[in-house]
This record gives structure tokens, sequence and C-alpha cells, in this order.
């Protein structure tokens, strides 16, 4: 009878131990597919543009190996230098009036009690318009002669300005026009941060009698790291890559204050036809957005859970 027992008990145990196993390995196996055709497609394009940024070509793409040439050419034209020190500014820029957008909508929307769900589904409603549609919006708000800033600028009795004449001007709507665009997903995986943080922490801080000011850099902000490193992913991809905008709204002008990477890419490779010149583009885009997702993913998420690791007993 013991023996029966026993047996009773590994068997069990057997089939609890195959039930935790399928449990854990089943969301892999189904999320595999979809990785798998992730990683193929993006490797294919990736590897692709390496291969063509280290040959010679033609309009039909017949290729010519020259190893570096295409890279010494690109890195040695003052006309990309000038366009990497525009997409830097136009990065950081981006950036930083983009997450602090993200994180004063995100608070409001966390704090709106009426009508809280049709508050959050308008906020999402710049994000479903395409890029091109934002640019044609923006250049009919920023028009020099019948748009509605200048026409709020006569209004009241203050002088009006050639926005997209300007080359500074220009720069600073591009830059506002691609927050526009990018803001809405940002404050939503912001707004997911903010949800998970228990309000008892809140409530507990008050009592001690934290401000708001501190409540905010002490508890929000370590609390939601995680989501503030995804966005800013989100926001910097965004930023390095844009295209549609820029295209739409200035075309790189006036006098190229607008041409960043991404605009003098399109030129080289589909303008002048050189695509092994344009893959270098490419690379140097890739690249950028490579290490400043790694740089966040590890201050934002990796470096977090290490310190954790080294606190636990």
């Amino acid at each position: 009878m013991p023996s029966l027992t026993k047996t009773s008990n590994n068997s069990t145990t057997a089939r609890e131990r195959i039930a935790d196993l399928a449990l854990a390995t089943v969301p892999y196996l189904m999320v595999i597919p979809g990785l798998i055709f992730v990683v193929g497609v993006l490797g294919y394009a990736v590897f692709g543009g390496f291969v063509l940024s280290v040959h010679a070509t033609d309009m039909f793409l017949n290729k010519t190996f020259v190893g570096l040439q295409n890279y010494i050419s690109v890195f040695n034209d003052p006309r990309f230098q000038a366009s990497l020190l525009r997409t830097i500014v136009f990065v950081v820029l981006s950036i930083t009036l983009g997450i602090v957008m993200s994180m004063v909508f995100a608070l409001t929307l966390y704090h709106v009690g009426f009508a809280r769900r049709f508050f959050r589904g308008m906020s999402l409603v710049p994000y479903f318009v395409s890029g091109i549609a934002a640019a044609v919006m923006f250049r009919f708000v920023f028009t020099t002669s019948g748009g509605f800033v200048n026409y709020v600028l006569q209004q009241i009795g203050l002088p009006t300005a050639a926005w997209l004449g300007d080359p500074y001007l220009a720069f600073m709507v591009a830059v506002l026009a691609n927050c526009w665009f990018m803001v809405p997903f940002a404050t939503l995986i912001l707004l997911g941060g903010l949800q998970t943080v228990d309000r008892d922490i809140y409530d507990a801080a008050t009592i001690d009698g934290a401000s708001g000011i501190q409540m905010f850099f002490q508890i929000t902000i370590p609390m939601i790291k995680p989501m503030l490193g995804v966005s800013l992913i989100w926001v910097s991809y965004i930023s390095f890559s844009t295209f549609d905008i820029i295209f739409a709204l200035t075309a790189g002008g006036p006098q190229r204050a607008t041409e960043v990477v991404s605009m003098y890419m399109y030129r080289i490779a589909f303008l002048q036809l050189d695509f092994g010149q344009g893959a270098v583009l490419m690379v140097v885009l890739l690249s950028f957005n490579t290490v400043m997702s790694l740089f966040y993913l590890y201050y934002f998420v990796l470096a977090d859970r290490r310190l954790e690791k080294e606190a636990s007993p």
C-alpha cells in the first residue's frame, strides 16, 4: 500500500512538472513564428544594406565591390557632415520636447476624472494621421499668407513671420511637427506606467510631507523608468528616421536648413541613383538607433534590475 501511494505521488508530481513546463513554454512557442518573420525580414534588409554599402551600383543594381570607398566618400562629403549635425540637433530637440510633452499629457490624462476614456481616445488621434497628412496640416497652419498662426499674430497686434521661409523657423516648425506626430504613442506608454504605480505610495509620501515635485522625481520617475526607456526608444527612432514629415513640409529647405540624414539619403539613393552611398547612410542611421536603444535599455531597465539583484539577500 505505501508503495502504491508513493507511485501515485510520483506520477502526480510528474504530471505537475509537465503541466508547469508546458505552461512556461507555450508563450514562447506562440511568439517564435512572429519573431522569425520579423527577424527574417529585418535581417534580410539590414544584411542587404550592408552588402550594398560596400559596392558601387548603377540604376540596374549591378554591383562592383569597392570596399570602404563609399564610406570614405560619404564621410568626407561636407553636405553629409552638415546633415548629420542637423540631425543630431533635430533629435536632441525632438527628444527633449517630445518627452516633456508626453509626460505632461500622460499626467494630465492620469488625473482626468470626467470623460476619461473619451479624452484618452482623442489623445491618440495624431498618431493615426499619416506623416504626410500631418506635414500638410502644419503647412496650412504655418504658411506665410493666410496661415492660422500668422492670422492669430495679426489679431493680437504682433508681427507675422515667414515660418517656412526662414531657415531657423522652418527647422523649429519641423521639430514641432515631428513631436506632434510621435507624442501620442509615447504618452500612451507613460500613461500605462503611471497606472501601475500604487496610490498608497503617494498617500504615504503626502503624510510624510512630501511636495508634488518631490513625489514626481523621487517616486513617479523611478517607478516608471522602464516605460520611460521604451518611450525614449520610440521617440529617438522616429526622430532619427523621420522623412515623410520633412519631405512634405519643407523638402529639406529652405537653404537645406531641414535636410537631415534621411532626406540626404533620399537624394543620394533615389535622385542621384547612387544606392551604394545611400546604403552607407542607412548604416549610419541604423547604428545611431541601435546604440541609443541599447543605452536606454541598459540605463532604464537592465541597470535597475542588476541593482535589485545586488541589493537582495
